[in-house]
């Protein structure tokens, strides 16, 4: 009886060895994921590039986790490509998380490599603007290190429709002007930063920050020998806001004797005037903002330098909003795609709310954002 117990309990260790053995050496093979690979965002209808805003992020894109049914590391390669067959493609970013950043500096390197330009004299054989052209993305998710372990899809393909904004000429006897002088706060009396006042038909306007103090405006960046004084204007018979006074010094310098601030300033050479404006908050109003449909407490977007107005509040993730210059003037409201006609780059995580207004629409995480107008970079950014 004791041997016949011993063989049965033999038995039983062995098979119970056996058996974790097995159990150990359980491999686990990946297999597709049947749900595939996908973006998640939204795409704008053409990404507006320029080499000021090259730093810019053109776009963040989002795709779906993917499950390989087994407990292995995912990758994820977002590639680009001038070709929609991507016979050929280069790697924009490599993560194992679910989004990826492409920069405007990295869309101009696809638009240089297609021959676009900003030059407006540059067309197509067919007469066309050379500036326009399709960027394909994307996603392989794939997991192993060799070809034969190697697991991967790949999500369908998406375009991305770029426009190189064409720089403009200023014609014949449309120059710019400049300004330099320490009541030009961000100029100074050097010519390392001027205060630039471009021209169109002759008119000169610039925004710029003024302290009480002298400047003198000049035809030619970098000559001091072409200064344009406040006697000069004046013997030309132009009318000159009262902020400006003859500084009465040793070049007769525009003097300026208002309220230290930002303003924007215009040289009208057709009717031969100089005013300014102090520069005004604008102001946000609509569900997508804490303000609602409603005049009676509207985010300001005040100015906090020149060129730049800034407010910081909750974006909720939901709803539309729109731009208004003037407080209580629903007539001077700026939407979307009216920003984009005039050349601003749009953070991605704003969009068309493609609703009767054509207003904006917040399409990023829920939470606190500073959001910038610069209207000298022509940007609108939320960080």
């Amino acid at each position: 009886m004791k041997k016949a117990l011993f063989i049965l309990f033999s038995f039983m260790s062995v098979f119970a060895f056996i058996s974790c053995e097995e159990e150990e050496n359980l491999i686990f093979t990946a297999q597709p994921d049947p749900e595939g690979v996908s973006f998640e965002n939204s795409f704008q209808a053409q990404y507006l590039l320029s080499e000021e805003t090259a730093s810019n992020i053109a776009e963040r894109f989002l795709w779906n986790p993917v499950n390989f049914d087994a407990p292995v590391n995912v990758t994820y390669d977002l590639e680009a490509s001038l070709d929609p067959e991507f016979s050929t493609s280069e790697i924009i970013g490599t993560t194992s998380e679910t989004n990826q950043v492409v920069t405007v500096d990295q869309l101009l390197e696809f638009a240089e490599e297609m021959g676009l330009d900003a030059d407006p004299e540059t067309t197509n054989e067919d007469g066309t603007p050379n500036n326009l052209g399709e960027v394909f993305f994307r996603i392989h998710a794939y997991t192993g290190t060799g070809a034969a372990n190697t697991v991967e899809m790949y999500s369908d393909i998406q375009p991305l429709s770029i426009k190189w904004i064409e720089k403009v000429a200023t014609g014949a006897g449309c120059d710019p002007i400049y300004v330099v002088g320490a009541a030009a706060v961000d100029a100074g009396w050097n010519w390392a930063s001027p205060i630039v006042f471009n021209c169109e038909d002759k008119v000169y306007t610039a925004m710029l920050s003024l302290t009480n103090d002298n400047f003198r405006f000049f035809e030619t960046e970098g000559d001091w020998e072409s200064g344009l004084n406040y006697t000069y204007f004046s013997e030309e018979g132009y009318t000159i806001d009262p902020i400006f006074e003859n500084a009465e010094d040793g070049d007769s310098n525009f003097s300026f004797v208002g309220t230290p601030g930002v303003y924007i300033v215009v040289v009208n050479m057709n009717d031969k005037t100089i005013t300014a404006e102090a520069a005004k908050s604008y102001y946000l109003v609509g569900d997508g903002v804490p303000a609602g449909w409603s005049w009676d407490n509207p985010v300001e977007v005040a100015v906090t330098g020149a060129g730049i107005r800034q407010a910081t509040f909750n974006f909720s993730g939901t709803g539309a909003f729109r731009v208004f210059t003037t407080k209580d003037d629903w007539n001077s409201g700026i939407n979307y795609p009216t920003y984009e006609e005039m050349g601003y780059t749009i953070d991605p995580d704003l969009a068309n709310a493609e609703d009767a207004d054509s207003n904006f629409t917040f399409v990023g995480e829920p939470g606190t954002y500073t959001f910038t107008i610069n209207d000298v970079e022509k940007t609108i950014t939320i960080e």
